[in-house]
């Protein structure tokens, strides 16, 4: 058997999910709501370097967890609820 796509984006959703670093992110996005916040204030707030938090973001990005919304020289952030809510999970067989 070999990973179908929908393998391929579960794990991408995962790995999105899967680091403190991207974890803290998500919480700092999800205090803020569906507005977001912009790049630099989140950087500010997480307290990441610009460098580690494009690279964290990206990797989010690849999760398809975030919505990028560009407002005059800002590029706002904020999470994509769809992802969280329709991601199926695999079913672990009872034993």
């Amino acid at each position: 058997m070999k990973p179908t796509d929908k393998h391929k984006h579960m794990a991408k959703f995962f790995d999105a999910l899967a680091h403190p670093r991207r974890q803290m992110i998500i919480q700092v996005l999800q205090e803020t709501g569906r507005r977001g916040l912009p790049f630099n204030r989140l950087q500010s707030r997480t307290g990441l370097t610009p460098a580690t938090l494009a690279f964290h973001l990206r990797k989010m990005d690849d999760g398809q967890i975030l919505n990028r919304k560009i407002k005059g020289p800002e590029t706002w952030l904020s999470l994509d609820p769809a992802p969280f809510l329709t991601m199926e999970t695999p079913m672990v067989a009872a034993r």
